[in-house]
């Protein structure tokens, strides 16, 4: 099983919105159709003055080929972000595949 992350950066939560709610609703929305490995909030782009904070889900996507992998990644961070943007306003969607120990980045499919 391939591992990915999905990740958003959250650029506001929508008035009224308990900002927990928006991690929560991230991870539900990936778990509803792959198993999430673990959930947070990355406050270090926020810190070091480079972006948003960002919510990210990581998850496994069943064994296949790599296009497929990378496709069905593609779809639980769509959903990722559909689940947030109900929630609070969010900005650049990305998918990191881990490859030999590391996360490299894919690009939009």
């Amino acid at each position: 099983m391939a591992s990915f992350r999905a990740s958003a950066g959250i650029v506001e939560v929508h008035a009224g919105v308990d900002p927990a709610s928006v991690l929560e609703a991230a991870r539900a929305a990936v778990a509803s159709g792959w198993h999430v490995e673990d959930s947070f909030v990355d406050v270090e782009p926020l810190a070091r003055g480079t972006g948003a904070p960002r919510v990210t889900v990581r998850f496994v996507v069943p064994t296949g080929n790599d296009a497929e992998e990378d496709a069905s990644a593609w779809q639980a961070a769509r959903l990722l972000a559909a689940a947030v943007g109900r929630l609070a306003t969010w900005t650049d969607l990305r998918v990191f595949r881990r490859t030999r120990g590391r996360w490299d980045r894919l690009e939009v499919s």
